[in-house]
């Protein structure tokens, strides 16, 4: 820590460096140190639903051919409607909830905040969003997040190419030839609907309200794990995950040069997540969730997409705008994170 800082957070980050140096007994204490369940009021939960709604949206394209031009306007509705900001705080929010099931980081936080006290530890993470990453296990939970970034990054991947192949096989239907009266109504109609966005299914939220969702989100970082949202519809009543039963490989995602500041957030969020804090720490929480490069990323992808809407003739070119920046596009603004 410089000299700038105040002697509170210098003694936090002293503590921190000691904890580093013990690890395997942090290691052992996380074994009975639990991450605070959901609440009403769970702010990281709810808006990771945000997150989890845009990829069960992902899996219905993935999964379902279009056989209708209304069928393509509700993907293009779906996809397209996610606002960029909310959207890109929900996949922090995600990536945060699995970080936060790191044993060796949940002892840590936990151990600090016992420490010096809630105020206290609160207020070094809101004076400085680098400091939750140094301690004892930062990295490897921020890892873990990561690697399940990757997985999803890859499943939108997966219905882009599947959307965009659409565009050439539908050439052949009567329907998909039919020409779009006015696609640049189409297109405002969309810009209005980003700038709203799509709220939180009930069942996502549901799900992230579930007394297992824990130890779902902690397999869901295990190095070589599919991603979470395989299978997961958003026409279900209920969310089935699937099955992760073991790690692939002995390698876990890193850290992309310069995305340093987005791991000390999904860091920092994951520390208020573990200790708790909620309408005690929204403001904290919202900011720690607000990233500017993702959610300028998306906004790029989404304006992308209304202009490729705009120039769309056929019924049948509109899922290659879908696939290249309703769904390519996003999957790339998350995955770059990883290295």
């Amino acid at each position: 820590m410089t000299t700038t800082k105040n002697w509170t957070i210098a003694a936090i980050a002293g503590f921190a460096v000691s904890l580093a140096a013990t690890a395997q007994d942090a290691t052992a204490v996380a074994q009975t140190a639990a991450v605070a369940p959901p609440t009403e009021a769970d702010t990281i939960s709810n808006q990771a639903a945000v997150y989890a709604t845009f990829q069960a949206d992902v899996t219905d394209v993935k999964t379902t051919p279009f056989a209708s031009a209304g069928d393509i306007d509700d993907a293009l509705t779906n996809l397209g409607g996610h606002n960029a900001d909310k959207l890109s705080k929900g996949w922090i929010a995600y990536s945060a909830l699995i970080a936060s099931q790191n044993p060796e980081y949940r002892a840590a936080v936990r151990d600090i905040e016992s420490f010096y006290g809630r105020d206290v530890f609160e207020t070094g993470l809101r004076n400085d969003v680098r400091y939750a990453r140094t301690l004892a296990g930062g990295n490897d939970a921020v890892a873990s997040s990561l690697t399940a970034v990757v997985a999803d990054s890859r499943h939108i991947d997966g219905a882009a190419a599947y959307v965009k192949e659409q565009a050439y096989s539908l050439q052949g239907s009567g329907w998909a030839k039919a020409r779009i009266g006015n696609s640049s109504a189409r297109a405002q109609r969309l810009d209005s609907a980003a700038k709203v966005g799509r709220d939180a299914t009930p069942t996502m939220l549901a799900a992230f309200s579930s007394p297992d969702i824990n130890t779902i989100l902690g397999n869901a970082g295990s190095t070589g794990a599919p991603s979470l949202w395989e299978g997961v519809s958003g026409a279900a009543s209920t969310v089935k995950f699937p099955t992760i039963r073991t790690s692939y490989s002995s390698s876990r995602s890193g850290i992309a040069p310069g995305k340093e500041p987005i791991a000390d957030r999904i860091a920092t969020l994951a520390a208020y997540r573990i200790i708790g804090a909620n309408a005690s720490g929204a403001t904290a929480i919202h900011s720690a969730m607000s990233e500017r490069s993702t959610r300028n990323c998306v906004k790029t992808a989404h304006l992308n997409l209304q202009q490729c809407v705009a120039a769309a003739h056929a019924q049948y070119e509109v899922p290659f705008c879908i696939g290249e920046h309703a769904l390519a596009d996003i999957g790339q603004c998350i995955g770059d994170v990883a290295d």
